[in-house]
């Protein structure tokens, strides 16, 4: 019986707490869904963004009891108020977005029905240094909601472990997205007339340090630190506060405390929408909070080339590489966080040198291309998954232009692990932890005898495929040299006695190989689904086939689970043919297929 609704049209909705979130942290991902020819939406408590999200075509749903701070009774009827949107809406995707939406969005969204429910993680409402009650409720919240959802995108990669760790989110639900911001808009070119004009209003002259910060006035960000710090700087230095009063909150600032801090020199400047000018006004950038998931503003300022002095914690750590571009103080620490500015401010060339080096992270780290594209691939992959993909717009299925197969660099270490536990989920090395895959990946692109090759698309590494000149040597290498950054970060997953046994079982499989004539062997091999289709297995399998002739190795095999047919059929096209039968796992049947220079 038909409820009337058009179930064949492509909608995506995003629930978050407050408008202002889908205007300036969701908007590419709201604008890629309608650029794509789907429907977007954004569900959230209405305020002044509304109207600028429905003239850009995304359509938006209140829901009037939605609030930032805690209130029992007003959550409650904010999910009560989702419940009857979800079941009046024919939406394709709830894309649900934490703290509070992303418990109750995905929990209602499964149990009304929705196809396909994704979470983004902006960070966990606890840290491990919290207490462990806090902790526990949280991460359990957390575990519970994640059984009603399809796919967890974290954006940062402390978080991702953790949850690992704890198994908060089952094994091949859960992957980095990381975060990104518009670096044509935040772009240190062109700037002196902005920051002539900035610093004018701010009353700084030109020989002065400013310093400033973006948040919500409240504790949390740091604020009672920062104003201590400020106390101890007289004239030359110039403190601005960027972003608007947030009552709702609980620890949000009294009013004597901002006034103040006005009575002591600190600028405050409100909301502003003209960001890429304020920061060119700056000369560094504070962000002394207590908690942070991915913190946009801190990577907003290190696009715009600015030294970023940060707390000590998750989230600020994936922005900050402390003594590169910017310094890295203790939570709560006003003492600290003065030397650190004075170190930075007080010296020409260090400020000079982190400036050029912010950029480059910033470049090379935040771009937002690369988070919508995860989204969509994301989306991609629940929605085939689940035999939905005749829902999905054609322009998403559009592919960009690949590159020809390059030797992988240092720097596409973490790609590469994240692909290969993205990708090979079967395999027993993801299950030692994405930490221990980036270590993995380091020590494979450090030893002279790795040969790894990827694709990259607009969005990165698309695929890969490694291989070692000599197995065993590689192993007894790494050991050597990498076993006490390999065992920590796998330790989580050793203290089941099942992985540690595999774990032996590998080494020994290495060290004692069945075919000893045969060193050379490929490890691993995968391309990202917005890559499929296009040949790009045989196109990097026969890059490291040619290397591996070149350097003198005239037969290369793989070890395959026998049943992963889909592996085993890629490999035989590549010219790979069956060899062996083993067990490097007890129990677990492998093919060994070789590929011989002809």
């Amino acid at each position: 019986m038909s409820d009337g609704r058009d179930d064949t049209v492509f909608r995506v909705a995003h629930l978050t707490t407050v408008d202002l979130s889908l205007r300036f942290l969701l908007w590419p991902q709201l604008r890629a869904v309608a650029e794509a020819g789907g429907e977007s939406y954004g569900i959230s408590s209405p305020g002044p963004w509304v109207s600028e999200l429905e003239a850009a075509g995304i359509h938006h749903l209140a829901l009037e009891s939605s609030t930032r701070g805690f209130s029992l009774g007003a959550d409650i009827r904010a999910a009560r108020e989702l419940w009857r949107l979800l079941r009046s809406r024919p939406l394709t995707i709830l894309h649900t977005h934490n703290p509070k939406p992303g418990i109750y969005g995905r929990i209602l969204g499964r149990l009304a029905g929705v196809p396909v429910v994704i979470n983004t993680l902006h960070g966990f409402y606890a840290t491990e240094t919290d207490p462990l009650a806090k902790r526990a409720v949280v991460y359990g919240l957390e575990a519970l909601a994640a059984r009603f959802s399809d796919a967890e995108l974290h954006q940062n990669p402390e978080d991702l472990d953790l949850a690992d760790r704890l198994h908060i989110v089952r094994r091949g639900k859960a992957r980095l997205l990381g975060n990104g911001i518009d670096l044509t808009r935040f772009d240190p070119t062109d700037t002196s007339e902005a920051r002539a004009r900035i610093r004018a209003e701010i009353g700084a002259e030109d020989s002065d340090v400013v310093v400033g910060t973006v948040g919500r006035l409240v504790a949390e960000k740091g604020f009672p630190e920062l104003f201590q710090a400020a106390e101890g700087f007289g004239s030359g230095y110039v403190f601005v506060v960027v972003g608007p009063v947030d009552p709702d909150k609980q620890d949000s600032l009294p009013g004597e405390m901002i006034e103040r801090a006005k009575h002591d020199g600190v600028r405050f400047l409100g909301m502003r929408t003209d960001m890429e000018d304020v920061y060119a006004a700056m000369d560094l950038f504070v962000l002394p909070s207590h908690r942070e998931g991915f913190p946009r503003a801190a990577m907003e300022a290190a696009a715009m080339a600015l030294p970023v002095i940060a707390t000590d914690i998750r989230g600020c750590r994936q922005v900050v590489r402390d003594g590169v571009n910017g310094l890295l103080v203790p939570v709560r620490d006003p003492d600290s966080l003065a030397r650190a500015i004075r170190t930075v401010g007080e010296d020409a060339s260090i400020l000079s040198r982190m400036s050029e080096a912010s950029r480059d992270v910033a470049v090379e780290e935040f771009d937002e291309r690369r988070v919508v594209d995860i989204v969509l691939e994301t989306y991609r992959e629940v929605m085939q998954a689940k035999g939905l993909a005749h829902l999905l717009p054609p322009a998403m299925f559009e592919t960009s232009s690949v590159s020809a197969p390059r030797e992988a660099e240092p720097s596409d270490a973490t790609a590469l692990a994240n692909l290969h536990a993205d990708l090979i989920t079967g395999g027993f090395l993801p299950r030692l932890g994405r930490r221990f895959m980036r270590v993995l990946y380091r020590g494979l692109l450090e030893w002279d005898g790795g040969r790894v090759y990827v694709v990259d698309d607009e969005g990165g590494v698309v695929g890969f495929v490694a291989a070692v000149t000599e197995v065993g040597s590689f192993y007894k290498w790494f050991v050597r040299r990498h076993w006490w950054r390999a065992a920590l970060s796998a330790l989580p997953a050793l203290l089941d006695p099942r992985n540690l046994r595999r774990a032996w079982e590998s080494l020994r499989y290495g060290n004692e190989s069945d075919e000893p004539s045969i060193s050379s062997e490929v490890l691993s091999l995968g391309v990202a689904v917005r890559g499929r289709g296009r040949g790009l297995s045989r196109l990097l399998l026969t890059a490291v086939l040619d290397r591996l002739s070149a350097d003198g190795y005239s037969a290369v095999r793989v070890v395959v689970g026998s049943d992963n047919e889909v592996a085993i059929a890629a490999y035989e096209r590549a010219g790979f043919h069956g060899h062996d039968e083993i067990e490097v796992h007890r129990g677990e049947t492998s093919e060994v297929l070789v590929w011989r220079q002809s």
